[in-house]
């Protein structure tokens, strides 16, 4: 394929959080290579808050699985792509449909039976068990040609410059500051809050000088308050705040993250914020979903959920880390 030639690509990404977020180096690998090329997305709308800062796009077509999409769709039909990329490396109906109603010269997605005679560039996916998410979309754009610089091979999330002055005035981050995720987009991914406070309370006793930030989507705001009261050294900012912006905000001034949920795994990594992730007993998930190239503890439960994993071994990884960092 001719980059040079081409004026619009469109990418889809019908994804959650996690799933723009570790697609977000595509979008600055074009902008490097091809910055004549506007790039087009369309995604879901819960990403909004994600993209909102984001200076690569130059438009976002946010839908729902619905009548939205198929609004999206009859917008996007009459544009005139060049290319048109879908990295969900799960087959799907959806793209498969939306292969087969939208126009472009070139159409790239993972060599699956039900896109056969809907794109004309097939790409080879790698094994899911082996490799991480990021590492896939990456071999994704080297099969279609597209140079790949190793250092932009990485989450990035931008935030707006008033929400880091606003949290750097009303947090005090003087010292080490660790911040606490407790919320996560599956039951199996919620950690009991007994465990918590045990956990955190060891940590307040055997780092004196380590002061606590707990996050949680205003959803949780019980489960926050009810650990929050049983601790000491603890900030806990307004959980009305806690849209994605604030929750990233908060990441990229902490010295380390604690998270069950890998959307906060994947904003730690574009910070280069090191963190304990914890996980369930799924292989896929486990590899798939990693930090990236950040100093991490990944602890995977030996059971469905994640609170089959002990505090003893949260701790013993999170001394660990503290340790590999010299904090």
């Amino acid at each position: 394929m001719n980059y040079s030639s081409m004026k619009k690509v469109l990418i889809i990404r019908l994804g959650k959080i996690g799933d723009i977020v570790t697609t977000s180096f595509v979008f600055e690998i074009f902008k490097t290579n091809f910055p004549h090329i506007d790039i087009y997305l369309l995604t879901l709308n819960l990403n909004r808050d994600v993209l909102e800062f984001n200076p690569t796009l130059k438009k976002i077509y946010y839908s729902k699985n619905n009548l939205v999409l198929l609004w999206n769709l009859l917008k996007l039909k009459f544009l005139k792509f060049d290319l048109m990329l879908d990295f969900n490396d799960n087959e799907s109906v959806t793209s498969s449909l939306i292969f087969r109603f939208l126009k472009a010269r070139f159409k790239a997605g993972y060599n699956f039976k039900r896109y056969e005679n809907t794109i004309n560039i097939k790409v080879n996916s790698l094994k899911k068990e082996e490799s991480h998410i990021i590492e896939r979309m990456r071999d994704f754009l080297i099969q279609i040609g597209i140079p790949v610089e190793e250092s932009k091979v990485k989450p990035f999330f931008y935030i707006g410059p008033s929400i880091r002055s606003e949290i750097e005035k009303n947090i005090d981050h003087k010292g080490k500051l660790i911040a606490v995720n407790l919320s996560a987009g599956a039951k199996i991914r919620y950690w009991s809050k007994d465990k918590w406070v045990e956990l955190l309370n060891r940590i307040l006793k055997e780092y004196p000088s380590f002061k606590l930030l707990l996050l949680s989507t205003p959803a949780d705001k019980v489960l926050r308050q009810a650990i929050y009261s049983e601790l000491s050294r603890v900030q806990c900012p307004d959980a009305d705040q806690l849209s994605i912006q604030y929750f990233a905000a908060y990441i990229q001034i902490s010295n380390i993250l604690i998270t069950p949920d890998t959307s906060a795994v994947h904003i730690a990594s574009a910070f280069g914020v090191p963190l304990i992730a914890l996980y369930p007993n799924y292989t896929d998930n486990f590899i798939s979903w990693q930090p990236y190239k950040t100093p991490h503890r990944s602890i995977k439960s030996s059971g469905e959920s994640i609170n089959q994993i002990s505090v003893a071994e949260v701790l013993m990884n999170f001394k660990s880390l503290v340790k590999e960092l010299n904090l």
